[in-house]
């Protein structure tokens, strides 16, 4: 039978009856764990020393660095007894300035990797390296993997400081000024190189970064993307390295796409369309999120007569997107609907009608008339019918049983 280890009294909190995580000292010189006290003050709204019952003439509370080192010394003595400890600030101060003075890379790489499973233990850690000097401090380690930077991008122990950072990163709730110094171009051109030359997890790791860089701080992020950080999101989403990846990649394309006309012809130049049909053409209906977000980029590429043309030129492109309605969902149906209403409505050509006529999309676009569909998309299916129905009922291709008529500017079917 194991025996009971007794915890020194001293050690708890005279409030939750838990070991102290984190102690702190009144000015009546009694100590409380920190959660409990300030529950305390704050919460309950009181104005004394639990303990005492003396009035707070100060409500500062003190760490007590040396009873917690006490707390600590004990739990490592006893294992089992290890409460989650919070960071101690003075220990995370001396690793950021190790990681920022450091200039052999392999002790770098150790300090990052420390802060790395401190980040994971806790909210209470992660909250304390979020607040801290942290965030600045591992954007200048990304920095650090830069082509432009004084460190050789391609050395191996650069590469991880930079995984490390990166990871630490994702796991922050970040402070506004650190988005902001995440959209500089030295930064994201950093994150190019190691979308394009990372591992698998950095790779993530920066994808997941840039979504929420350019949910936060759209306008100067799309200001200052480069070309190779959008091959980088295209390469990520071809080698589909994980779902969440490739799902972040298609958001950050996006954001990027919808507010510069300029960002988005770099898109298309890119080959962002041609990936995004193929990658449809390989998409099951249980795939449906995807599937939703591909659609879209496509939908905003097509706001621009580079895209349609990139739309209509490839092999796949309109069976690609015809296969999608009534496939996926509501939600892709009605993008795949407004894609062929950009190219019948915008860049229209014999070949694109006949194109939709041949792969079943003017069927669909007559049944969508007769089915549970949002109004827009219907009356995108109705302006098509109506634009080109004589030509489209004319052909050969046009089988019996669904012939369709425009008189009158009004649709009928027999």
């Amino acid at each position: 039978m194991e025996r009971e280890i007794e915890v020194p009294p001293y050690f708890v909190c005279s409030i939750s009856m838990q070991i102290m995580q984190d102690p702190v000292t009144l000015c009546t010189d009694v100590t409380y764990d920190r959660e409990g006290i300030e529950k305390w003050i704050y919460e309950l709204r009181k104005n004394t020393c639990p303990a005492t019952m003396q009035v707070l003439h100060d409500r500062e509370l003190t760490p007590n660095h040396t009873l917690r080192r006490l707390i600590q010394q004990w739990c490592i003595a006893n294992s089992s007894a290890i409460p989650d400890l919070p960071l101690d600030t003075d220990q995370l101060n001396e690793m950021l300035r190790h990681i920022g003075s450091c200039p052999a890379p392999p002790f770098r790489v150790k300090a990052l990797k420390k802060l790395r499973t401190l980040a994971a233990e806790s909210d209470t850690n992660r909250q304390c390296i979020a607040s801290s000097d942290a965030p600045a401090v591992l954007v200048s380690v990304i920095e650090s993997h830069s082509p432009e930077a004084g460190e050789t991008g391609c050395c191996y122990d650069v590469a991880v400081a930079c995984e490390e950072a990166l990871t630490v990163l994702h796991s922050l709730q970040l402070p506004d000024e650190t988005v902001e110094s995440l959209t500089t171009a030295r930064c994201l051109a950093s994150v190019a190189s190691i979308l394009k030359r990372g591992t698998s997890n950095a790779r993530f790791q920066a994808a997941m970064l840039l979504l929420t860089v350019s949910t936060k701080g759209v306008e100067r992020f799309v200001t200052n993307a480069n070309d190779n950080l959008i091959e980088g999101l295209l390469e990520l989403l071809t080698e589909e390295v994980c779902h969440k990846a490739s799902s972040a990649a298609l958001q950050v394309l996006t954001a990027m796409s919808i507010n510069s006309r300029r960002r988005r012809k770099k898109v298309i130049e890119a080959g962002a369309v041609s990936v995004l049909i193929e990658l449809l053409t390989e998409q099951t209906p249980e795939r449906g999120s995807a599937c939703e977000r591909m659609l879209f980029l496509l939908d905003v590429l097509c706001r621009c007569g580079e895209g349609r043309a990139a739309v209509a030129d490839h092999a796949m492109g309109i069976p690609a997107i015809s296969k999608k309605i009534f496939r996926v969902s509501h939600l892709a149906t009605d993008k795949a609907v407004r894609i062929l209403w950009s190219l019948c409505k915008f860049s229209l050509s014999q070949h694109i009608m006949n194109e939709m006529l041949q792969v079943g999309a003017v069927k669909k676009l007559c049944t969508l008339l007769y089915v549970d569909c949002r109004p827009k998309t219907k009356r995108k299916a109705t302006e098509m019918l109506k634009l080109h129905g004589n030509y489209w009922s004319s052909s050969s291709c046009f089988t019996t049983g669904c012939i369709l008529c425009n008189c009158d500017k009004q649709l009928f079917f027999y």
